[in-house]
């Protein structure tokens, strides 16, 4: 029977007892690293938003493949980030001396003022609902990344083999905070999601386009 995320999760939450110092993001991923993201486009304010592939992407949501340091060798640091109407998860492998995965909550959503928001790294008690598993209260670590500042919410699993094995084509996650809903995002080809981050994670070519950039897309 396969585990879900979630439960990796909750089997890694050991993470959390090391060292008050260790940046397990940072470890991971570029927290500066600029991503174009549908809302720059929603926030131009004309019609013409909603017919075009930029509205499309935004109700439907999206994947982004890309290893998250600028310094990655093949194989490490690779990300399948997924993204919808002012959310999005992000699957991130290990990279460095960090050999375990996350997964990567983010507010891209001004108004979410629920969301919890640190300038620096912090740790936060969240309850996490994935699928059909009951609702889970865990810490996790929060951040803010990029010139944006868009609040992060970040969860160590044990590897990205486990990540990987609980991403199923479909599946719905529900986040609260201090007892508020801070985010609800379903994300669906997951399937093809795993490849991707299996090819990147084998050092070989993977789909490494902006799809919102990928003149391809129509």
């Amino acid at each position: 029977m396969k585990k879900s995320v979630l439960a990796m999760c909750l089997l890694f939450q050991g993470v959390f007892a090391a060292e008050e110092a260790f940046d397990v993001l940072g470890s991971v991923m570029d927290t500066t690293k600029k991503e174009l993201n549908v809302k720059q486009e929603m926030d131009k304010g004309n019609k013409a938003f909603e017919k075009s592939k930029y509205g499309r992407f935004y109700k439907e949501g999206y994947w982004q493949y890309f290893q998250g340091s600028s310094k990655a060798k093949k194989g490490e640091y690779c990300t399948a980030m997924f993204s919808k109407e002012g959310m999005s998860i992000s699957i991130m492998g290990p990279g460095g001396d960090y050999k375990g995965a996350l997964m990567m909550f983010g507010s891209l959503d001004d108004k979410n003022s629920a969301f919890p928001r640190s300038t620096s790294s912090s740790k936060v008690t969240v309850t996490l609902k994935q699928g059909n598993d009951a609702p889970a209260t865990v810490k996790a670590f929060n951040y803010t990344l990029g010139e944006s500042q868009n609040p992060v919410i970040v969860f160590a699993v044990p590897t990205i083999e486990a990540a990987m094995d609980g991403m199923e084509d479909k599946l719905d996650f529900h986040l609260q905070y201090d007892g508020q809903n801070i985010g609800d995002i379903e994300w669906h080809s997951g399937n093809k999601a795993r490849e991707e981050l299996k090819k990147c994670l084998a050092g070989k070519p993977f789909y490494d386009q902006n799809p919102l950039k990928d003149k391809n897309i129509k």
